[in-house]
C-alpha cells in the first residue's frame, strides 16, 4: 500500500459513514502496523529460520508457567531451560498437566515433522507448542525459544536472577537445517585451553544450533588426550620448552614467550565429561589425532615406536619442525596407532575419527631403509604411494573399531583405496572441494580464504591474528556459497590456536564470525541477507554474547 498513516490526519469526519470507512482503513493499517513492529521485534533469530510467521500479543513466562512432554526425547531441551530459568530468574520450569493455559508442550510428532534435526514453534498468548521428530529438533526449539526472550536468559554466572517473568512474542516458526554437518574446529594442541573453556566453547556453539565440535587433540607443539597404554605422551609430549624434550617452535607463526614452560592434557576422565556435555546439547565431537606429519609431539614421547633409527632423512615442515613424520615402514607405527585408535574410539562415540593426513614433509621416509623395505615388498613406486598405502591400512583399522575416516584433502591426492563414506575436508580452496566432488567423495567445505578464523578480520598490525593467507571478515564468512551437491556434507570453520595465547584472543577471532557461520550453515542460501544478518548480530547477536561475557570483536567489519 502506498499511504502512510499519517496521511490520513488531514481527511474530513464529515459524516457516519465516512467516518466509518476511515475507521475500517485506519485499523487496517494499524493492523499492519503491528503486524510489522511484532515481525521487527521477534526477526532476531540467528540462524535465521526457514519460515516465520509473526503473531499477535505475546506469551508471559513465570513460575506459575508448567511443562508438559509425552516424549523422552526433549529431556536435553526442558533440562537446558530450566537450567537458565533457574540461573536468570531463580525459579525452576516445573512439570505439569496437558493444558492450553501457561503451559509449554513438548510432542512428538513424525508426521508433520519429517527432517531430522527439524522442529516447529508455535507461539501464542496462553501457551507454546513444540513439535519434533528426535532430540536435536526439541533443542533447537528452545534455543529459538531462548532467543525470543530477553538476552539476560543466556547468563551464565546466576548474577542477573532478578527477573521474574520473560514476555516472548508470539510467533509460529517451521524450521529446519540446510546441511547436516555444522561445524567448528577449536585446536587445543597448539595452545591449551581448560575443560571449563571447551564447554562453554561448546555451549555458545549449541546456541547457535551448530553441531559438530572438531577437537584437534595433536600436533607438532603437543599431544593433549590421556591414552593409557602410552603414558609417556601425556607424559612427555604434552610439555614443551625449558627442560623438556619438545622444544617451543621457534617459527614466526607460533606466538608466545619461548623460554616459558607450556603443558596440559584432558584426561580420560575430562573427555568423558566433555562428551556427555556436548551431548546434552545435540553436538558430537569429531577428535582428530594428526598423522602421519604433524607428529613431533608422539615421536619425541616414542622415538622408537614410530621412527626407523637408521632414516638419515632430513627435512622441515612448512611450520619449520624438523623430522615430525611417522615412519610408515615399521610395524610397530601400526601397532601404536592402532593402540591409539581403539582407546579414542571407546573414549568418543561419533562414529567417525580424523586421522590429519595434511602437510606431509618433502623429503620425509625418503632415507628411510624401512620404508624402502616396504616399497619393495608392496611393489611402491614413489612416496606417495607410501601415503597411500598408509591411509589404506589406518581405514582399515578403523572399520575394526567400528568407525570411519575423515582427513584433510591432500589424503585423496594419490589412489588410496578408501571406503566410499569416508569424508575429506577441503581446506585449501572452494576449488579443491569441487575437484573432490567430481571424484565422487565426500566433502566438507572449509576454504581458509572464507572459513580459516585464525586469519585476521583485516589487515591491520592492531589485530590479533594469521596473516598468511587472506583477512577474513564477518562478511566474507557470510558471504561463502557452498556448492548444491549430494556428496557436500556440510560446512566448517577452523580455529588454529597458533597465536591465542589466551581465552580472550580466541573469543574475539571466533566471535562474531560463528554467527556468520551458524546461518552459512543451516539457513536455505536464498533466504540469506547481509543486511538482515548484520542488524540482528550486531543488536541481539552481539548482546546475548555480552551477557555471557564473550571477548568478541565489538564491530561488524565489511570486506
Amino acid at each position: 500500500m502506498g499511504f502512510k498513516f499519517w496521511e490520513w490526519k488531514a481527511i474530513s469526519y464529515e459524516s457516519k459513514s465516512n467516518r466509518f470507512l476511515v475507521f475500517l482503513i485506519l485499523l487496517m493499517f494499524s493492523t499492519e502496523s503491528l503486524l510489522f513492529a511484532v515481525g521487527s521485534s521477534t526477526d532476531v533469530i540467528i540462524p535465521k529460520p526457514q519460515k516465520f510467521l509473526p503473531g499477535k500479543g505475546k506469551f508471559l513466562l513465570t513460575k506459575q508457567t508448567r511443562y508438559f512432554s509425552d516424549t523422552a526425547l526433549s529431556k536435553n531441551a526442558i533440562t537446558y531451560l530450566q537450567r537458565q530459568l533457574k540461573l536468570n530468574a531463580g525459579f525452576i520450569l516445573k512439570g505439569g498437566k496437558l493444558s492450553k493455559d501457561n503451559t509449554i508442550s513438548f510432542h512428538y510428532n513424525p508426521k508433520k515433522v519429517k527432517k531430522s534435526e527439524a522442529y516447529r514453534l508455535h507461539i501464542g498468548k496462553k501457551y507454546i507448542i513444540v513439535e519434533a521428530k528426535d532430540k536435536a529438533g526439541f533443542f533447537y526449539a528452545v534455543v529459538s525459544l531462548m532467543q525470543l526472550m530477553d538476552p539476560v536468559i543466556w547468563g551464565q554466572t546466576g548474577s542477573s536472577g532478578n527477573t521474574k517473568s520473560w514476555s516472548i512474542p508470539s510467533c509460529t516458526i517451521e524450521d529446519y537445517p540446510r546441511f547436516k554437518w555444522r561445524g567448528v574446529m577449536l585446536d587445543s594442541s597448539r595452545n591449551f585451553f581448560s575443560t571449563f573453556y571447551v564447554k562453554k566453547f561448546i555451549d555458545r556453539m549449541a546456541q547457535h544450533k551448530l553441531n559438530r565440535f572438531h577437537w584437534h587433540l595433536t600436533d607438532d607443539e603437543g599431544w593433549r588426550i590421556e591414552i593409557k597404554q602410552y603414558p609417556l605422551l601425556a607424559k612427555i609430549g604434552a610439555r614443551r620448552g625449558p627442560g623438556t624434550k619438545l622444544p617451543f617452535s621457534m617459527y614466526p607463526a607460533m606466538r608466545g614467550p619461548k623460554n616459558k614452560l607450556q603443558s596440559g592434557y584432558y584426561t580420560q576422565d575430562d573427555i568423558r565429561e566433555i562428551v556427555a556435555y556436548a551431548k546434552a546439547r545435540s553436538i558430537e565431537i569429531l577428535p582428530e589425532i594428526d598423522i602421519p606429519g604433524h607428529a613431533k609431539a608422539a615421536i619425541v614421547a616414542y622415538p622408537k615406536l614410530l621412527q626407523d633409527p637408521k632414516d638419515k632423512s632430513c627435512y622441515r615442515s612448512v611450520q619449520k619442525v624438523s623430522n615430525n613424520t611417522i615412519n610408515p615402514g615399521m610395524e610397530s607405527s601400526y601397532i601404536f596407532l592402532e593402540n591409539v585408535i581403539s582407546e579414542v574410539s571407546r573414549l568418543f562415540p561419533f562414529g567417525y575419527i580424523h586421522l590429519g593426513g595434511d602437510e606431509i614433509p618433502k623429503g620425509a621416509w625418503k632415507k628411510s631403509p624401512a620404508v624402502h623395505s616396504l616399497m619393495q615388498k608392496k611393489g611402491l613406486k614413489n612416496t606417495r604411494e607410501v601415503q597411500n598405502y598408509f591411509f589404506t591400512r589406518l581405514d582399515k583399522i578403523l572399520a575394526k573399531h567400528q568407525r570411519k575416516m575423515i582427513a584433510w584433502q591432500e589424503v585423496t591426492e594419490g589412489k588410496p583405496k578408501l571406503r566410499q563414506n569416508d569424508i575429506f575436508m577441503a581446506w585449501k580452496s572452494t576449488k579443491s572441494g569441487k575437484k573432490l566432488i567430481r571424484k565422487h567423495r565426500n566433502v566438507i567445505m572449509t576454504p581458509v580464504q572464507y572459513l580459516y578464523f585464525d586469519q585476521q578480520y583485516t589487515r591491520s598490525k592492531k589485530e590479533p591474528g594469521h596473516t598468511w593467507s587472506t583477512p577474513v571478515s564477518t562478511q566474507k564468512v557470510y558471504d561463502f556459497k557452498a556448492a548444491s551437491s549430494s556428496y557436500i556434507r556440510g560446512v566448517q570453520a577452523c580455529l588454529w590456536s597458533e597465536t591465542l595465547l589466551n581465552e580472550k584472543i580466541a573469543d574475539y577471532l571466533a566471535w562474531p564470525r560463528i554467527l556468520a557461520l551458524s546461518e552459512v550453515a543451516w539457513t536455505e542460501q536464498k533466504k540469506r541477507k547481509w543486511k538482515d544478518f548484520q542488524k540482528r548480530a550486531s543488536e541481539e547477536g552481539l548482546k546475548r554474547l555480552k551477557i555471557q561475557d564473550v571477548h568478541y570483536r565489538s564491530v561488524l567489519p565489511v570486506r
